[in-house]
């Protein structure tokens, strides 16, 4: 599905720039991590997307998967400038707010701050009587080695187990190293159903939703070509957001998560997030799911 996506993301810019321009944009980005994995078909549909709106004046483009990385590889890669990857998409931190360049409008609108529990099967009366955060400190939490949330997790006393494999993450919950693999609500869903068939003890929780302003952007190389690649994809996205498209989409690949996990009915549960800069657009409401107003 993704290697159809980039193929039509490829044909789809082969319109000639405003000008006479024929230069092709070149955008390099972390493919799946394997065949079970779907986690941002929605994000580089968005970015496919933004690119398609700016063709007219920016000219051809193509979108071209990367080596598998890790994510801090992929951040090393993207900081060093080395050209064996150049758009990223990763939440925010100091480091990559210092070094990087970001394109300032959450892709996800920040539903992958709404976290849902992915536990064991059996375990879900331990869950039932948490009525605070101490409660829920009393699990431990597992997640993946370098990612950002590792990092404000133990910022707020919670505590943390990680693993280097994104798939053997889900083997470590079953095999009971951890009580707790934190997903995203954009991503839960898809997660358990590829997987429950295999690993039959795999359950989601059912009445809890964990939150925390982590603002995922998409981020750029600090150079000449990444300011030109970044300055399309934003005016592609903001062209998006005035014109509806970004609703659209949002919907078409949000809307049955969100009423499927029943994110108005869940006992919330809230906790800071230290890194987030400065800079984050909280005033725009428009960048910002809630699922008190969501519609």
């Amino acid at each position: 599905m993704l290697l159809a996506l980039v193929a039509t993301a490829a044909l789809s810019g082969r319109g000639a720039a405003e000008g006479g321009g024929t230069h092709t944009m070149t955008y390099i980005y972390h493919p799946p991590e394997s065949s079970l994995d779907v986690r941002y078909l929605y994000h580089w549909e968005i970015l496919r997307t933004a690119l398609d709106k700016t063709t007219a004046k920016w000219g051809p483009y193509r979108m071209v998967p990367s080596e598998l990385m890790t994510e801090q590889r992929q951040a090393f890669e993207l900081k060093s400038g080395s050209g064996k990857l150049n758009v990223m998409y990763l939440g925010t931190t100091p480091d990559f707010e210092k070094n990087l360049i970001p394109i300032r409008i959450p892709v996800d609108r920040n539903l992958g701050g709404y976290c849902i529990f992915l536990i064991r099967d059996g375990d879900q009366k331990r869950f039932d009587s948490v009525k605070t955060l101490d409660d829920l400190r009393r699990f431990s939490y597992g997640l993946g080695l370098g990612w950002i949330d590792v990092d404000v997790l133990k910022a707020n006393r919670f505590h943390v187990v990680t693993g280097s494999s994104y798939d053997g993450l889900f083997e470590m919950l079953v095999n009971k190293r951890f009580d707790v693999f934190l997903r995203a609500a954009v991503e839960v869903l898809d997660e358990y159903d590829r997987r429950k068939d295999t690993l039959r003890n795999l359950r989601i929780e059912n009445g809890i939703v964990f939150y925390y302003p982590l603002p995922m952007y998409f981020w750029f190389s600090k150079n000449d070509e990444g300011r030109r690649l970044s300055a399309r994809a934003e005016e592609g996205m903001r062209m998006m957001i005035a014109d509806g498209t970004y609703d659209r989409i949002f919907d078409q690949y949000q809307r049955r998560k969100i009423e499927r996990l029943r994110l108005k009915e869940r006992r919330m549960f809230k906790i800071d997030n230290p890194f987030v800069g400065p800079e984050t657009p909280f005033a725009d409401k428009r960048l910002w799911f809630d699922p008190k107003t969501y519609k």
